[in-house]
């Protein structure tokens, strides 16, 4: 999905909102600010995925500030809140086989992608402790589900890689990624990102969530890129893409990348995620924030 015109507003937004949550102080925020808007203004043909253009105002707001981790203690808070979901709602599936339970778990999977404290659009002022709440009712919610499809395909995978999405959330992938290898002797290659950006998952967080306990290897996908990028992929990323018999692609960062490149990769790609922009939900056929399991 290319960028649309009104992407920029967001863009704007959500860099302003990291300004002020970052507490940088006022020359030093009119700097990135003014960066960011130079960059954006060098680039208005928007011919990119809009993870490419967050990306490239994160980096800027990175190097200006020169914090290397954004969001640290945030991205910490998230991280154990994922691991306490993780072993509850281990304890709700852990009867269930088969279909149910790779179901159940994708549906939490998918739910987990609303664990982003950056929201297109809303800034970055998530209240943490309000977020297990919201997953609850999250969970029961599945508007585009194409679950029984995955699942065939997934019980007939002997290579699946798993590209993950954000912080907290990434503790909960492990349910599925558990689920799934308990269906045959597969092999589960973790992807996740090589530098700190905004909420999304890097090594650190995969190891501070234990997710080796659940995959069989983590790679990196590329750099500190928002979701993955077909430009700055890892060598070992590319060849994991055309290894792969099936590709899982957590939120919407990813599905931006992967439906745009689809057709240069020849195994399914399953897309999990909760829609956060109505761009994203339109090309669904809903004007609000949904819950989405499709294959491309």
């Amino acid at each position: 999905m290319i960028a649309k015109l009104g992407c920029i507003p967001c863009i704007i937004d959500d860099i302003c909102g990291a300004i002020e949550s970052l507490s940088i102080i006022d020359e030093t925020g009119k700097q990135i600010a003014k960066e960011c808007l130079d960059f954006l203004s060098d680039n208005i043909a928007l011919n990119k995925e809009p993870s490419f253009y967050i990306t490239e105002v994160h980096r800027i707001l990175k190097r200006i500030s020169g914090i290397e981790v954004p969001f640290a203690q945030r991205r910490n808070l998230c991280n154990k809140m994922g691991l306490e979901l993780e072993g509850k709602l281990h304890q709700r599936i852990q009867d269930l086989s088969g279909f149910d339970r790779f179901a159940t778990a994708a549906r939490w999977c998918i739910a987990g992608n609303a664990l982003d404290f950056r929201t297109v659009g809303t800034g970055y002022d998530f209240d943490i402790d309000e977020m297990e709440k919201s997953l609850y009712k999250l969970a029961n919610s599945l508007e585009v589900d194409q679950l029984s499809e995955i699942y065939k395909k997934v019980k007939s995978a002997k290579r699946i890689l798993f590209v993950h999405d954000n912080v907290g959330e990434i503790a909960i992938d492990k349910l599925l990624i558990k689920s799934m290898r308990e269906l045959s002797d597969m092999r589960v290659i973790s992807a996740v990102r090589g530098g700190a950006i905004t909420s999304d998952a890097t090594m650190d967080d995969a190891e501070e969530t234990e997710l080796s306990k659940a995959s069989t290897s983590i790679i990196l996908a590329g750099p500190d890129t928002l979701g993955v990028s077909f430009d700055e992929m890892s060598s070992e990323f590319q060849e994991e893409l055309y290894r792969a018999d099936i590709i899982f692609a957590k939120g919407q960062a990813n599905y931006y990348v992967f439906s745009e490149h689809k057709g240069e990769i020849e195994s399914p790609v399953v897309c999990l995620l909760r829609t956060k922009c109505e761009f994203v939900s339109s090309a669904f056929g809903f004007s609000h924030n949904i819950n989405i399991a499709t294959m491309l």
